[in-house]
Protein backbone atom coordinates (compact mmCIF):
# COMPACT_ATOMS: atom_id res chain seq x y z
CA UNK A 1 0.00 0.00 0.00
CA UNK A 2 1.24 3.50 -0.74
CA UNK A 3 2.42 5.57 2.23
CA UNK A 4 0.36 8.59 1.19
CA UNK A 5 -1.78 9.92 -1.58
CA UNK A 6 1.13 12.06 -2.65
CA UNK A 7 2.88 8.94 -3.90
CA UNK A 8 -0.17 7.24 -5.37
CA UNK A 9 0.83 8.06 -8.92
CA UNK A 10 4.03 6.05 -8.53
CA UNK A 11 2.44 2.94 -7.05
CA UNK A 12 1.17 1.32 -10.22
CA UNK A 13 -2.45 1.14 -9.04
CA UNK A 14 -5.41 0.20 -11.18
CA UNK A 15 -6.25 3.86 -11.71
CA UNK A 16 -2.86 4.76 -13.18
CA UNK A 17 -3.08 5.81 -16.85
CA UNK A 18 -1.20 3.48 -19.17
CA UNK A 19 2.06 4.84 -20.58
CA UNK A 20 1.65 6.61 -23.89
CA UNK A 21 2.57 4.31 -26.79
CA UNK A 22 5.57 5.37 -28.84
CA UNK A 23 4.69 7.46 -31.88
CA UNK A 24 5.69 6.59 -35.41
CA UNK A 25 8.31 9.36 -35.11
CA UNK A 26 9.80 7.65 -32.04
CA UNK A 27 9.92 4.32 -33.85
CA UNK A 28 11.31 5.66 -37.13
CA UNK A 29 14.40 3.85 -38.43
CA UNK A 30 17.68 5.71 -38.56
CA UNK A 31 17.51 8.33 -41.36
CA UNK A 32 20.06 6.70 -43.64
CA UNK A 33 18.29 3.35 -43.32
CA UNK A 34 14.80 4.66 -44.08
CA UNK A 35 16.07 6.81 -46.96
CA UNK A 36 18.22 4.10 -48.55
CA UNK A 37 21.65 5.62 -47.94
CA UNK A 38 24.70 4.13 -46.28
CA UNK A 39 25.52 4.80 -42.61
CA UNK A 40 27.18 8.09 -41.71
CA UNK A 41 28.54 9.53 -38.50
CA UNK A 42 27.22 13.03 -39.15
CA UNK A 43 23.51 12.09 -39.39
CA UNK A 44 21.28 11.77 -36.33
CA UNK A 45 17.64 10.80 -35.85
CA UNK A 46 15.61 13.54 -34.12
CA UNK A 47 12.03 13.71 -32.86
CA UNK A 48 10.51 17.20 -32.83
CA UNK A 49 7.46 18.22 -30.79
CA UNK A 50 5.45 21.17 -32.06
CA UNK A 51 3.63 23.73 -29.93
CA UNK A 52 0.37 21.89 -30.58
CA UNK A 53 1.83 18.57 -29.45
CA UNK A 54 2.54 16.86 -32.78
CA UNK A 55 5.60 14.61 -32.92
CA UNK A 56 7.62 14.89 -36.12
CA UNK A 57 10.21 12.49 -37.49
CA UNK A 58 13.35 14.46 -38.32
CA UNK A 59 17.03 14.10 -39.10
CA UNK A 60 20.00 16.30 -38.28
CA UNK A 61 22.92 16.47 -40.68
CA UNK A 62 26.21 17.92 -39.47
CA UNK A 63 26.89 20.37 -36.67
CA UNK A 64 27.71 24.02 -36.30
CA UNK A 65 26.35 27.49 -35.76
CA UNK A 66 24.91 27.96 -39.26
CA UNK A 67 21.48 26.31 -39.25
CA UNK A 68 19.25 25.27 -42.15
CA UNK A 69 15.66 24.03 -41.88
CA UNK A 70 14.54 22.07 -44.95
CA UNK A 71 10.79 21.92 -45.67
CA UNK A 72 9.85 19.20 -48.17
CA UNK A 73 7.34 19.34 -50.97
CA UNK A 74 3.95 17.69 -51.12
CA UNK A 75 3.87 13.92 -51.53
CA UNK A 76 7.36 13.46 -50.16
CA UNK A 77 9.23 13.44 -46.85
CA UNK A 78 12.64 14.35 -45.46
CA UNK A 79 14.30 11.73 -47.69
CA UNK A 80 13.82 13.98 -50.70
CA UNK A 81 16.30 16.41 -49.17
CA UNK A 82 18.87 13.76 -48.21
CA UNK A 83 21.57 14.36 -50.83
CA UNK A 84 21.27 18.16 -50.55
CA UNK A 85 21.32 18.00 -46.74
CA UNK A 86 24.51 15.92 -46.73
CA UNK A 87 26.18 18.35 -49.12
CA UNK A 88 25.24 21.40 -47.06
CA UNK A 89 26.35 19.63 -43.88
CA UNK A 90 29.68 19.00 -45.56
CA UNK A 91 29.95 22.74 -46.14
CA UNK A 92 29.61 23.49 -42.43
CA UNK A 93 25.87 23.83 -41.91
CA UNK A 94 23.81 22.13 -39.23
CA UNK A 95 20.85 20.93 -41.28
CA UNK A 96 17.49 19.78 -39.93
CA UNK A 97 15.05 18.07 -42.29
CA UNK A 98 11.72 16.72 -41.08
CA UNK A 99 8.55 14.97 -42.21
CA UNK A 100 5.67 17.43 -42.15
CA UNK A 101 2.64 16.51 -40.06
CA UNK A 102 0.65 13.68 -41.66
CA UNK A 103 3.55 12.94 -44.03
CA UNK A 104 6.23 10.28 -43.81
CA UNK A 105 6.60 8.97 -40.26
CA UNK A 106 5.28 12.06 -38.47
CA UNK A 107 2.05 12.24 -36.51
CA UNK A 108 -1.00 14.05 -37.82
CA UNK A 109 -2.33 17.17 -36.17
CA UNK A 110 -4.26 20.33 -36.83
CA UNK A 111 -3.90 22.26 -40.10
CA UNK A 112 -0.99 24.43 -38.94
CA UNK A 113 2.15 23.18 -40.71
CA UNK A 114 3.97 26.45 -39.99
CA UNK A 115 4.27 25.14 -36.42
CA UNK A 116 6.41 22.30 -37.78
CA UNK A 117 8.91 24.81 -39.15
CA UNK A 118 8.90 26.75 -35.89
CA UNK A 119 9.67 23.57 -33.94
CA UNK A 120 12.60 22.80 -36.25
CA UNK A 121 14.00 26.32 -35.89
CA UNK A 122 13.74 26.13 -32.09
CA UNK A 123 15.54 22.77 -32.10
CA UNK A 124 18.40 24.11 -34.20
CA UNK A 125 18.95 27.04 -31.87
CA UNK A 126 18.79 24.70 -28.89
CA UNK A 127 21.52 22.66 -30.55
CA UNK A 128 23.86 25.59 -31.04
CA UNK A 129 22.79 27.32 -34.26
CA UNK A 130 23.21 31.09 -34.07
CA UNK A 131 21.48 31.64 -37.42
CA UNK A 132 18.57 29.70 -38.90
CA UNK A 133 17.65 29.88 -42.58
CA UNK A 134 14.58 28.20 -44.08
CA UNK A 135 14.64 26.38 -47.42
CA UNK A 136 11.28 25.21 -48.72
CA UNK A 137 10.16 23.45 -51.89
CA UNK A 138 6.68 23.72 -53.46
CA UNK A 139 4.10 23.40 -50.66
CA UNK A 140 7.04 23.47 -48.26
CA UNK A 141 8.08 26.83 -49.73
CA UNK A 142 4.62 28.26 -49.08
CA UNK A 143 4.82 26.99 -45.50
CA UNK A 144 8.32 28.40 -45.03
CA UNK A 145 7.22 31.83 -46.27
CA UNK A 146 4.41 31.93 -43.74
CA UNK A 147 6.62 30.66 -40.92
CA UNK A 148 9.31 33.23 -41.72
CA UNK A 149 6.78 36.04 -41.30
CA UNK A 150 5.97 34.88 -37.76
CA UNK A 151 8.45 36.39 -35.33
CA UNK A 152 8.51 33.34 -33.06
CA UNK A 153 10.26 31.38 -35.83
CA UNK A 154 13.24 33.75 -35.57
CA UNK A 155 14.25 33.00 -39.15
CA UNK A 156 17.27 34.83 -40.53
CA UNK A 157 16.33 34.29 -44.18
CA UNK A 158 14.14 32.12 -46.40
CA UNK A 159 14.68 30.40 -49.74
CA UNK A 160 11.48 29.64 -51.68
CA UNK A 161 11.69 27.08 -54.49
CA UNK A 162 8.48 27.06 -56.56
CA UNK A 163 6.14 28.20 -53.80
CA UNK A 164 2.78 26.58 -54.48
CA UNK A 165 -0.49 28.51 -54.03
CA UNK A 166 -0.22 31.99 -52.58
CA UNK A 167 -3.47 31.39 -50.69
CA UNK A 168 -2.35 28.16 -48.98
CA UNK A 169 -3.27 28.34 -45.27
CA UNK A 170 -0.26 27.28 -43.21
CA UNK A 171 -1.08 28.88 -39.85
CA UNK A 172 -4.13 29.51 -37.70
CA UNK A 173 -3.11 33.04 -36.76
CA UNK A 174 -2.24 35.84 -39.15
CA UNK A 175 -0.42 35.82 -41.40
CA UNK A 176 -1.89 32.53 -42.57
CA UNK A 177 -0.89 32.35 -46.25
CA UNK A 178 2.05 33.54 -48.38
CA UNK A 179 -0.12 36.33 -49.78
CA UNK A 180 -0.95 37.47 -46.26
CA UNK A 181 2.67 37.06 -45.17
CA UNK A 182 4.26 39.24 -47.86
CA UNK A 183 3.79 42.56 -46.08
CA UNK A 184 5.25 41.14 -42.88
CA UNK A 185 8.08 39.21 -44.49
CA UNK A 186 11.09 41.30 -43.51
CA UNK A 187 13.90 38.74 -43.53
CA UNK A 188 16.08 38.29 -46.63
CA UNK A 189 14.32 36.30 -49.33
CA UNK A 190 15.42 34.30 -52.36
CA UNK A 191 12.27 33.61 -54.40
CA UNK A 192 12.85 31.18 -57.25
CA UNK A 193 10.35 29.79 -59.72
CA UNK A 194 9.96 28.64 -63.33
CA UNK A 195 7.61 30.59 -65.56
CA UNK A 196 6.13 27.49 -67.24
CA UNK A 197 5.54 25.65 -63.98
CA UNK A 198 1.74 25.50 -63.48
CA UNK A 199 2.19 24.46 -59.83
CA UNK A 200 3.94 27.64 -58.69
CA UNK A 201 2.93 31.28 -58.46
CA UNK A 202 5.45 32.84 -60.79
CA UNK A 203 5.74 35.55 -63.41
CA UNK A 204 2.27 36.68 -64.43
CA UNK A 205 0.81 34.32 -61.81
CA UNK A 206 2.83 35.96 -59.04
CA UNK A 207 -0.29 37.91 -57.94
CA UNK A 208 1.95 40.78 -56.84
CA UNK A 209 3.55 38.68 -54.11
CA UNK A 210 7.21 39.55 -54.70
CA UNK A 211 6.53 43.29 -54.99
CA UNK A 212 4.53 43.18 -51.76
CA UNK A 213 7.31 41.48 -49.77
CA UNK A 214 8.51 43.98 -47.17
CA UNK A 215 12.13 42.80 -47.14
CA UNK A 216 14.59 45.14 -48.80
CA UNK A 217 17.06 42.28 -49.23
CA UNK A 218 15.18 40.12 -51.72
CA UNK A 219 16.18 38.36 -54.90
CA UNK A 220 13.95 36.98 -57.64
CA UNK A 221 15.03 34.14 -59.93
CA UNK A 222 12.61 33.31 -62.73
CA UNK A 223 13.60 30.48 -65.04
CA UNK A 224 12.09 31.60 -68.33
CA UNK A 225 10.52 28.88 -70.44
CA UNK A 226 11.19 26.23 -67.80
CA UNK A 227 8.78 23.98 -65.89
CA UNK A 228 11.26 22.79 -63.24
CA UNK A 229 9.54 22.50 -59.90
CA UNK A 230 10.58 22.50 -56.25
CA UNK A 231 13.90 20.95 -55.33
CA UNK A 232 14.41 19.90 -58.95
CA UNK A 233 15.34 23.54 -59.54
CA UNK A 234 18.50 23.09 -57.48
CA UNK A 235 20.27 21.37 -60.35
CA UNK A 236 20.04 24.69 -62.23
CA UNK A 237 20.26 27.34 -59.51
CA UNK A 238 22.34 25.55 -56.88
CA UNK A 239 25.15 28.11 -56.99
CA UNK A 240 22.67 30.98 -56.56
CA UNK A 241 21.11 29.28 -53.54
CA UNK A 242 24.52 28.50 -52.04
CA UNK A 243 25.66 32.10 -52.48
CA UNK A 244 22.50 33.41 -50.84
CA UNK A 245 22.78 31.01 -47.90
CA UNK A 246 26.44 31.84 -47.35
CA UNK A 247 25.69 35.56 -47.41
CA UNK A 248 23.11 35.23 -44.63
CA UNK A 249 24.70 32.51 -42.50
CA UNK A 250 26.16 34.94 -40.01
Amino acid sequence: MCASLAFAAGCGGDDDPPPAPPSSADEAPEPEERCGFGPADDIEKVVLTTNDGVELAAARFGQGERGLVLVHQRGSDLCGWFAHARRWAGEGYQVLAFDQRCDGLSECGGPEPALDVMAAAVQLRRDGASTVQLVGASRGAAIALVAAAHGETEADSVVSLSAHDASFAAAATAPTSPADAAAGLKVPLLFACATDDPSAFCGERDQGFFTAVAATDKKLIELKGSSLHGWDMLGTIESDVDTFLAAHAG
